[in-house]
């Protein structure tokens, strides 16, 4: 297959949209329905990228891939969702303070631990070793098909979120996003769905964590700096933190702009690339993240339309 025509940057920054989305689609329901600030998105994403590197790179499996990495990924989505279920244990009765500081705490711990244990991460150095768990030919086609595979998960994370909108489960969320203590003065077990909630999308992050690895195919520290939970985050407020289809529409406009029209089609000074382009980036992130909040605090598709579920329910 001639994928000659393709370019390699637009594959790496698709995949680079597709990860994020999948990332603002959990924050979603983390943060749209059930209020919960997670500001450490990077913190359980990195978690399962090492964890997968070294399960992968540093463990002499009996077996060689797929199998390796079905194993190494599966371990890299429970190790986040342990993670995940902890943090939670913790914060899930912290105010908005708390629990910001929680999760922030968490990510800064993850960056610490990959630094300093340099037999197990590489440090500063990094970690080789990984790859594709299978080979079709040509470098270029391999990263297609993962990219393919990678939006294949996120489709079905997609879907997850849209079923959790119209069940009994998402009504929850939504209830307890909204007025907590009412939700519990009825009986509503908030604390543990709350923390449920926090296990699985840490989990799922973990898991893009995973697949971000064998993508770029070596793990350094600098992937585990803001730049991850700020696109995820301005991505959603700007598409609209209540709706499914926020984060989709948000990293496209945001992510999907810069990362592959600006940075890959728009012929800057090739010296920009190294300091001033990442800067610039998060500069715009953060001044778009302010003017969201302070004109269009809803996003660019507002409110959260319930009308057609609600007819459905009563039946009219």
């Amino acid at each position: 297959m001639n994928l000659d025509w393709l370019d390699a940057f637009l594959i790496s920054g698709l995949f680079e949209v597709v990860m994020v989305i999948g990332l603002g689609l959990l924050l979603h329901l983390e943060l749209g329905l059930a209020r919960i600030a997670n500001f450490g998105v990077v913190g359980f994403w990195g978690l399962g990228m090492y964890t997968f590197g070294i399960t992968y790179v540093k463990i002499d499996w009996p077996f060689g891939d797929p199998m390796q990495f079905l194993v190494c990924a599966v371990i890299a989505t429970l190790a986040a969702g342990l993670s995940g279920w902890l943090v939670g244990w913790l914060i899930a009765d912290q105010d908005t303070d708390g629990v910001l500081v929680g999760t922030l705490g968490f990510a800064t711990v993850v960056l610490i631990l990959a630094t300093t244990q340099q037999d197990l991460t590489g440090g500063a150095l990094g970690m080789g070793g990984l790859g594709f768990p299978y080979d079709i030919g040509t470098v270029k086609a391999n990263e297609l098909l993962w990219l393919l595979i990678t939006a294949s998960i996120v489709a079905l994370i997609l879907f997850f979120v849209w079923r959790v909108h119209r069940s009994p489960y998402g009504r929850l969320l939504i209830a307890i996003g909204s007025n907590e203590p009412l939700a519990r003065s009825l009986g509503k077990p908030t604390y543990r769905t709350k923390l449920w909630l926090f296990a699985i999308a840490s989990a799922a992050m973990g898991l893009l964590g995973a697949m971000y690895g064998v993508m770029v195919r070596f793990l350094e520290i600098a992937n585990l700096g803001v730049e991850i939970t700020l696109a995820a985050m301005v991505g959603l407020v700007l598409g609209g933190t209540v709706r499914v289809w926020g984060a989709v529409v948000g990293v496209f406009l945001t992510v999907g702009l810069f990362d592959i029209l600006i940075q890959s089609y728009i012929p800057f000074p090739r010296e920009w690339y190294t300091q001033a382009i990442p800067v610039l980036r998060e500069a715009v992130f953060g001044a778009t993240l302010i003017v969201v909040l302070l004109f269009r605090p809803l996003g660019v598709l507002g409110d959260m339309r319930r009308d057609k579920l609600m007819r459905k329910l009563h039946g009219r």
